[in-house]
């Protein structure tokens, strides 16, 4: 993270960042010094930062990089930060985001609690258990203030309010922020915003309604604009206030669902009772001993897998949801990224909500490029326009047909039901079938979103291949089955021209070092063969390729030349200084693909040096961003993602099973 602070007398540049241990490294560098004064100023600043890194060291202290907790239901999704990094640049606090439903409107833009007569030092962020985000403030009055907020299972987010301490009654004030003209590809108008009954309720033009409403009926609830305040007292012997923000297709609906969350006895018992019900009821990572790094361990692995949980609205899982990819001020739906979290879904026991997002991918309404194609990115009205910002919605992506053919099958083996017709499998597999290039390979952008020759959509697609010949000869069609074969063996006959000898690693085959403009891949065949490396080459052994003499030696290689900042992975590499930037990046996708191949194949202690990197290196809530810059300056503003929260999951019980 880099914070400019500027004046007339010092320039000062605060760099924060990882040290290989976890401890906080603080530099300063100065410039136009002219007085003694700046001078003395300095030398406050350097001895203060001198002990805070001394500090840090002795402590070997966690630092956590700016972000979201990402909480909800599979009906609602609210995105939460009290982190004053992301508070600074947003303006708002609490829930920054708040989806129901689908992704196509963002209904509320903050929400916060105080006390107007007892301001609140700094706030400590982070998470009260997996489910439940939490801000603790020290009042001026000496009282600790704690807020939480969390999802009850029967829709509702609950936002809490409690004190301890001295002099702990007094008038809190609560406000919601709603968003009064959502502009998409559309314009959703906030139409109504009135009270009733003590509840606030809003309604927009696209038919949804908002109820926000105190959990104690007596509290007094005002409307102005499009603002929703609610104010009451905390005492001595009610020292906790909950206010509920209920979503329902209709307001009567909402207004119903607010009376009967009313009447729950103890709303976060409910709430523990139901999310740790959801999270044993599928499969946990279990480690010797009672330690307190196979506590957080479990911990950790539970917070990524529930932030997963939550991104999930019926099908619709975007890549990101904290507002760095979007289309039209929409979060984008990437099939990858999607199928890549799907994947995690099944291989965690949670197979429901599998089956919403590859039924999702399966709906004939969603746009193909071509027949057997899916675009690389969606709009949350899964159009396919190319209005956004990350990768192009037209770069070819045809590892998304392998990933599909390895879940309609997994969903099989575990369900014994087939999610899709046999006429889509067969689409996406002659599709592979029908564009192998005359050397044996797919040329296509995969994961790294540039064309080229790359080794994990090769693997990945050969291994789906052979998947989808059992599925052909399931279905009794074995002429399919004899063709998919035949492809498969292909492919992994072909892969040998993937392998960099001088380097000794699986590398991207590219004829070019650049792309052209506007980030399209340029698609010429002709030149000097360029090797470029790839970290990616993990996710083939991960989705069904077996392992082999090659990817060791390509694991070999990473190690050596990839990892970076203390311990994670590097994405790609490009001679092209923008791409680079990017590629040359710390990505927590690559290093949990590569501590799932570690553990999968007996390297434990690689795996879970991989595992501890991204532990230290998670955001403030505790999950997994996309990315660290190669200097390690800064965090990607999608922080979390959700491919890295669901591969994370996958790596941490990959690590217990070795």
């Amino acid at each position: 993270m880099w914070v400019r602070k500027r004046s007339s007398k010092v320039d000062i540049l605060d760099d924060r960042h990882n040290t290989a241990n976890g401890s906080i490294c603080v530099r300063f560098r100065i410039v136009n010094m002219l007085t003694e004064v700046s001078k003395c100023s300095l030398l406050t600043l350097l001895v203060l930062s001198t002990c805070c890194l001394l500090e840090g060291q002795q402590t070997n202290s966690k630092r956590s990089w700016k972000g979201y907790a990402i909480l909800g239901d599979g009906h609602l999704t609210a995105v939460y930060s009290d982190d004053d990094r992301i508070t600074a640049a947003t303006h708002a606090k609490g829930i920054q985001h708040f989806y129901f439903q689908n992704y196509t409107a963002d209904y509320i833009s903050s929400t916060s609690f105080n006390f107007p007569s007892q301001p609140a030092a700094p706030a400590s962020v982070g998470m009260q258990n997996f489910f439940t985000a939490q801000t603790q403030t020290r009042l001026s009055n000496g009282a600790s203030q704690n807020v939480t907020c969390f999802v009850h299972p029967a829709g509702a987010a609950v936002l809490s309010l409690s004190t301890d301490g001295p002099s702990t009654q007094g008038r809190y004030q609560f406000q919601a922020v709603l968003r009064k003209d959502i502009k998409t590809d559309t314009q959703t108008t906030l139409t109504s915003l009135h009270t009733e009954n003590n509840v606030a309720v809003a309604v927009w033009s696209n038919g949804t309604a908002l109820a926000i409403a105190p959990k104690s009926p007596a509290e007094t609830v005002t409307v102005e604009n499009a603002t929703v305040t609610v104010t009451g007292t905390l005492s001595e012997k009610a020292r906790t206030a909950e206010v509920l923000l209920i979503p329902a297709p209709s307001q009567k609906e909402a207004l119903a669902k607010v009376q009967f969350v009313r009447g729950e006895k103890d709303l976060g018992t409910a709430a523990s009772k139901h999310w740790n019900d959801w999270m044993n009821a599928g499969r946990l990572p279990v480690f010797k001993g009672n330690t307190a790094e196979a506590a957080q361990y479990l911990e950790a692995y539970k917070r990524n897998l529930y932030c997963v949980k939550s991104a999930n609205l019926n099908g619709q899982i975007p890549a990101d949801i904290t507002g760095q990819f979007v289309t039209n001020n929409m979060p984008q739906l990437y099939p990858r990224d999607a199928m890549m979290c799907a994947r995690v879904l099944l291989l965690t026991g949670h197979a429901e909500e599998a089956r919403q997002i590859i039924e999702f991918w399966a709906n004939p309404k969603i746009p193909m490029k071509t027949p057997g194609e899916w675009y690389a990115r969606y709009d949350a009205h899964a159009k396919a326009v190319d209005a956004g910002s990350g990768a192009r919605f037209d770069e070819p992506e045809w590892d998304a047909n392998g990933y599909y053919l390895y879940l309609l099958n997994a969903y099989y083996q575990g369900q014994h039901v087939w999610l899709a017709t046999p006429e889509l499998t067969y689409k996406l597999a002659d599709f592979l079938v029908n564009h192998l290039s005359p050397n044996g390979l797919l040329w296509e952008g995969g994961i790294v979103e540039w064309t080229g020759y790359l080794p994990a959509t090769n693997m990945i697609c050969s291994a789906a291949l052979k998947t989808a010949t059992s599925i052909a000869r399931m279905h009794g069609n074995e002429q399919k089955a004899k063709a998919y074969t035949t492809a498969a063996a292909k492919i992994s006959m072909a892969l040998p021209q993937l392998f960099d000898k001088s380097r000794q690693t699986y590398a991207d085959l590219r004829f070019t070092a650049v792309k052209g403009e506007g980030g399209v891949s340029l698609t010429n065949q002709s030149g000097q063969p360029t090797y470029l490396w790839d970290t990616t080459a993990n996710v083939g052994a991960i989705w069904g390729y077996p392992n082999h003499h090659e990817l060791q030696q390509s694991n070999a290689f990473y190690r050596a030349n990839t990892v970076k900042l203390g311990g994670g992975m590097q994405y790609f590499d490009s001679p092209d200084p923008g791409l680079a930037n990017y590629g040359h990046g710390v990505f927590f996708f690559t290093t949990a693909a590569a501590a799932e191949y570690e553990a999968m194949y007996g390297n434990r202690a690689t795996a879970k040096s991989y595992i501890d990197w991204m532990i230290r290196n998670s955001n403030s809530y505790g999950l997994m961003p996309e990315h660290i810059s190669p200097d390690g300056s800064e965090v990607s503003p999608a922080s979390p993602l959700s491919w890295c929260g669901a591969e994370f999951a996958a790596a941490l019980l990959s690590l217990s099973q070795s």
